[in-house]
């Protein structure tokens, strides 16, 4: 459950900073694509990372399926409590309340994200961990508006099975994506290394980033 809570007299400032160091530390590849967002979406991709970082963090945290399942239930009972106008005091809640209000994120894809990582969880299957809500989500800051496409989905499950070292029988492939929504999505670009068996060092991973900014493919 909440393990971030704050000082009612912290900034807003000073949380999206705690939130961002803590992004860069445990999702460095996502934070790294975030760089490119203007500032007002970077602070908003950040605060969906840490959101999702949150949930991810359960199965590591806790291996009894009901101590799971309360975790679950607190994200759960925050993100409806937000959505009435009540927020927690707890710094990702606090960030996401700032997004709610900006109508960059809304409460409903989050709670869905809850239903997938809790489902996941008692499964015991990280394949149904909820990858292609979160990029659909981080996509619609960036571009607001725009439709991601289908294919961006099913990539985003395969970039999340090879980033935990699982093999894929092909790779699917899609060669340019908008540019506004490549803060989003740049990152996966490191599949196609990652599926040769291949790894990267912070120098590379940074310029296969930069490339799929510049160019859109993924």
């Amino acid at each position: 459950m909440g393990s971030m809570t704050s000082p009612a007299s912290d900034s807003l400032s000073d949380i999206l900073s705690r939130l961002d160091a803590r992004v860069r530390r445990v999702d460095e590849e996502r934070w790294l694509s975030s760089r490119y967002a203007p500032e007002i979406e970077r602070f908003a991709l950040i605060t969906l990372y840490a959101f999702y970082y949150e949930l991810a963090r359960v199965r590591v945290s806790v291996s009894d399926p009901t101590l799971g399942q309360i975790r679950f239930q607190w994200w759960r009972d925050a993100l409806s409590e937000l959505m009435q106008g009540e927020p927690r005091q707890h710094d990702v809640v606090t960030a996401l309340a700032a997004e709610f209000a900006a109508g960059r994120l809304q409460g409903d894809p989050l709670l869905a994200m809850v239903e997938r990582f809790e489902a996941a969880f008692l499964a015991n299957d990280r394949s149904l961990e909820p990858e292609d809500l979160l990029v659909t989500a981080a996509a619609g800051i960036c571009a607001s508006g725009e439709e991601i496409e289908t294919e961006v989905k099913d990539i985003a499950l395969d970039w999340a099975k090879l980033r935990r070292g699982e093999k894929l029988p092909g790779l699917l492939s899609l060669n340019r994506v908008p540019s506004a929504q490549r803060p989003a999505l740049a990152h996966m670009r490191l599949r196609h290394t990652w599926a040769r068996g291949g790894k990267l060092g912070p120098l590379r991973t940074r310029l296969s980033i930069l490339m799929a900014v510049l160019t859109g493919g993924i």
